[in-house]
This record gives C-alpha cells, sequence and structure tokens, in this order.
C-alpha cells in the first residue's frame, strides 16, 4: 500500500515515528506498505519507491530533506502519486474546514482511502464526505477527530454493532477542562487559569476557540452524525463557553458536591454548555483528560476516559491505518 501524509506538524512527525516503532506489525499485514509522499505547508517529498523513514524524521521540519520541493501543495504530491491511503493531519480550521475538506474530497474522488485527525472538514461535511467515500468504494476513518486516543467510534462501529445509542455526553476539550479543574482545585479565578494554560501551550492561537465552546461544538457535530445518524451542522448547535463562570460559582458548586465542566451533550438537542456535573460521577474527569459518557439500548451506560490531545492521538491515527490495511488485505 503507497501512504501519503498532508500535514506534516507535531501529529505527523510522531506518526511517523510510530510506524518506525511498529513497523514489524505494519509489515505483517501489508509487506509492501511504503510512504511515498508527505508536505506541509511550505512543500512536500516524494518518492515513488517509498521515503526512507528515519530520513524523513531526521528532516525535522521535513524542509531539510534531500529533494524537498519548496512551494509545492499537498494537491500536487496526491496527484503526483496516488496513494492508496491519505492521511490528513492538516491544522483544523472551524469556519470552513480548509484545507483540510479539499484534501479529503480530492483524495476520496482519486479512490484513496483516508483516514483523518483533522475535525473540521466532518464537522462541516460529515454526509457529503461519506457519500463521497461510498460511491468510489473507499474508507473514510476519524478516530482521532474527537477525544483523541479513546477509542470511541471503533467501539460502537465493532463493539456496539446491535446497540442504539440514545445519547451522549463529552467532556471534549482538554483546555477548558483544565482551566475548570484548576478553578476547582487551587481556587483560582478564570483569567488566572486561562493564562497558566497559554503558558503550558493548551490553548488554540485563538483561545475563544476553546472557551466559547466552539471547539467542543465541532466534535458534538460528528460524534450525531456519525454515532446517531443525526444531520446535524455546527450552526444547529447551541454553544455556550466558560468565560462566564466564576471562582464563586465553582466553590459554590463545590460545597454541595458537585463541579462545573464544559459539556456537550448530544441526545434529542444537541449543545455546549457548562454544567453542574457530580464530583463522583465517571463523566467527571479532571486536567486535561477527556470523557464521554454513553446510554445505549442494550449495553446501558459506558463511559470512556482518555487524553484528548498530544502523542497519544497518534493512538487513534495508528488504529485507522491498520483497520485499512485489514481491509484491504482481505
Amino acid at each position: 500500500m503507497d501512504v501519503a501524509i498532508v500535514g506534516y506538524g507535531f501529529l505527523g512527525r510522531n506518526l511517523v515515528a510510530s510506524v518506525v516503532e511498529k513497523w514489524g506489525t505494519i509489515k505483517a499485514l501489508d509487506p509492501h506498505f511504503r510512504l511515498v509522499g508527505v508536505s506541509n505547508s511550505s512543500g512536500y517529498a516524494y518518492s515513488s519507491e517509498g521515503l526512507p523513514l528515519q530520513g524523513v524524521l531526521s528532516s525535522g521540519g521535513l524542509g531539510g530533506y534531500p529533494g524537498f520541493t519548496l512551494g509545492g501543495t499537498s494537491l500536487e504530491l496526491l496527484d503526483k502519486c496516488s496513494p492508496d491511503l491519505v492521511v490528513e493531519l492538516t491544522p483544523t480550521n472551524i469556519v470552513d474546514g480548509e484545507p483540510g475538506l479539499t484534501h479529503i474530497q480530492h483524495s476520496l474522488r482519486m479512490g484513496s482511502h483516508v483516514v483523518t485527525a483533522n475535525k473540521g472538514p466532518l464537522a462541516h461535511a460529515y454526509w457529503e464526505l461519506n457519500a463521497e467515500a461510498q460511491r468510489h468504494g473507499v474508507m473514510l476513518l476519524y478516530e482521532a477527530t474527537v477525544a483523541g486516543a479513546v477509542p470511541l467510534f471503533s467501539l460502537v462501529r465493532e463493539c456496539l454493532q446491535a446497540d442504539r445509542i440514545m445519547r451522549m455526553l463529552g467532556i471534549l476539550n482538554g483546555t477548558t477542562n483544565y482551566i475548570l479543574t484548576r478553578m476547582h482545585f487551587e481556587e483560582i479565578g478564570f483569567e488566572a487559569a486561562l493564562k497558566e494554560a497559554k503558558e503550558r501551550g493548551l490553548t488554540e492561537r485563538d483561545p475563544s476557540i476553546d472557551i466559547g465552546g466552539h471547539d467542543a461544538a465541532c466534535k458534538a457535530v460528528i460524534l450525531a452524525n456519525a454515532i446517531m445518524g443525526k444531520h446535524v451542522k455546527l450552526r444547529d448547535v447551541k454553544t455556550r463557553g466558560i468565560e462566564t463562570i466564576s471562582a464563586d460559582a465553582i466553590r459554590l458548586a463545590k460545597r454541595s458536591g458537585y463541579t462545573i465542566k464544559l459539556v456537550a451533550t448530544v441526545a434529542d438537542r444537541v449543545e455546549v454548555a457548562p454544567r453542574l456535573v457530580p464530583i463522583n460521577h465517571p463523566l467527571c474527569v479532571h486536567g486535561t483528560l477527556n470523557s464521554v459518557y454513553l446510554e445505549s439500548d442494550l449495553a446501558g451506560e459506558l463511559t470512556l476516559v482518555g487524553h484528548g490531545a498530544g502523542t497519544q492521538t497518534v493512538s487513534a491515527i495508528m488504529n485507522d491505518i491498520i483497520t485499512v490495511l485489514k481491509h484491504t488485505s482481505v
């Protein structure tokens, strides 16, 4: 299988490192697996014979790789290498999903399988992209788009096939969870906690995407469409952030055995808003952890907890890649 990675940033570099680490597992599934192209915002590297993985890793930001095509676009790379699988890892754009949306559409129309961690395209065009994948007989997998390393979509797809998911609640943004955790345990104010989150590199370049609830809303849209079969757009999600949560409100909740969390609700309605959560509820996780609480007709209540961002997200990407390899080797 010929593979191209579009978006060689933090996740892309960690993915290549993981492919090197898991090389035996991958080659056992597909002896012909090779990475033929990698692109970033500056250009791309390509080899029809397969790029040397250690060479790509040692190039740092890719620009130092011999034969790097400065100024070349990701679409040019895709047309040049016609990969069997495209891993789309460009930064999320919640406004219109670009450029990831175009990359994914182009790949599917070429007949390439797609694995992505980019929630923007899925939040804006979930059903359109799925129809494109079905039209061309390829797979579109997106485990890493919601709750990072938490195997949510895989669980529902493989282990809850007979279940009807009736309701989901999720703490889906690690930045806001960190802020609210600091306010709860250290009893500091919102601005001080936000400053800490910025200093630790936990916020988006525009922090309002996190604290305004917009990142969580994107993920709620994907959950609603992918798991519950709804036809929801981002504009349909009633969204309220945590900007107005005061230290006094946190202290009052704490005295009553609750804390305040930014919770995405996917049921009859889809919304993101601060909610009182009992301290002993399985949904109630702290720090930068994510959690998703499911109610289904057969399994009943299930809660998944894990890292919603960072290097652990590569686990979800690798799982999707292996799923494609197993599917195509049958």
